[in-house]
């Protein structure tokens, strides 16, 4: 049987009001595969982005993406042997990536973290991979290197252009659509090193319960979704977190409360400032609450712990961190 022309896509996502209608999940997989080949006209892959950016994707067509974009993934990555994968790709506005401080002690704990993220030219963004060098981690250029800073730091970084360039590609249209495409919300699903464990922060309302749907479909992994600062994997106690585990299938929602205070926007956007705070040398009442609580609920997800458990296993942890050493540094 053979398949339609691309156009027939753009005519089913285009065709209006009462006549447009969502791609099946056979057809997601087939339209964004071609979209990744870079095999149809870029006018083509700028009309149906932007027109699945006006109507939203529904969840058979993330499925269908998400596949595409799997299949593609080298085999390579089996070698990082991740046991937890966190997707970076909001960038921080108002804070510091204070949640990286907490993948430092998920690793030190003893878990395989894989962090991955993209950056968007000019979107003034302060993002994971402005901050990790400093901290001890250096950015793969390669899959092999991600594998040595996996072995040596029990973590490592890899850019989505490295790990799925053609999805880079689409993240990075951005500075020709001035909007953001579904490649932002793929690359959060991705779990690009098939880790057993993935965390994914999202920014807008009603997107965590979307994931989660999406995430119900992954027999192979749990995760945690919830809205983070900024869109990134971290908890803000400034207000409630709607908090979504799914595993084998089931969502379960928690609901963090918020804490007492109030964080005021950080004037500046040093990596300093984490180390300070990291080394007991200054005191940040947003950063230390955002630590404890990003590692607490990441904790909930790979030791299934209560509330309660978990902020007191993240509260020792953070306690008993090595303060004269970088967050990343190698145990080896």
């Amino acid at each position: 049987m053979s398949k339609p022309p691309f156009s027939e896509y753009i005519k089913a996502l285009g065709k209006g009001q009462r006549g447009a209608r969502h791609l099946t999940q056979t057809e997601a997989f087939d339209a964004f595969s071609q979209l990744l080949d870079e095999s149809i006209a870029p006018e083509q892959a700028g009309a149906f982005l932007m027109l699945l950016r006006m109507q939203e994707e529904s969840v058979d067509e993330l499925c269908g993406f998400i596949a595409a974009c799997r299949k593609r993934l080298s085999a390579q990555l089996s070698a990082l042997n991740a046991s937890v994968d966190i997707g970076c790709y909001a960038g921080k506005r108002r804070q510091l990536p204070w949640y990286l401080l907490s993948a430092a002690l998920l690793a030190k704990a003893g878990y395989r973290v894989c962090l991955h993220g993209a950056s968007e030219p000019g979107s003034q963004r302060f993002y994971a991979s402005h901050a990790l060098p400093e901290l001890g981690l250096s950015l793969a250029n390669s899959i092999e290197h991600a594998v040595t800073d996996m072995n040596t730091r029990n973590a490592c970084y890899l850019d989505l252009g490295v790990a799925l360039k053609p999805l880079d590609r689409i993240i990075k249209l951005r500075e020709l659509f001035g909007l953001r495409s579904c490649a932002n919300t793929l690359a959060r699903l991705l779990n690009p090193s098939s880790a057993p464990f993935a965390v994914q922060g999202v920014y807008h309302t009603h997107l965590d319960e979307r994931h989660s749907v999406v995430n119900q479909t992954f027999a192979s992994q749990q995760s945690l979704v919830f809205r983070g600062d900024g869109g990134d994997p971290e908890v803000n106690r400034d207000r409630a977190t709607d908090l979504y585990y799914t595993s084998n299938g089931v969502t379960e929602k928690v609901v963090l409360p918020e804490a007492d205070g109030w964080a005021m926007k950080e004037r500046d956007f040093s990596v300093d400032t984490m180390l300070a705070v990291w080394h007991g040398k200054l005191e940040h009442g947003y950063g230390e609450q955002a630590v404890i609580a990003s590692l607490a609920v990441y904790l909930m997800l790979v030791e299934s712990l209560t509330v309660q458990d978990a902020q007191e296993r993240a509260s020792e942890l953070w306690q008993m961190r090595h303060k004269q050493a970088l967050p990343f540094h190698s145990e080896h």
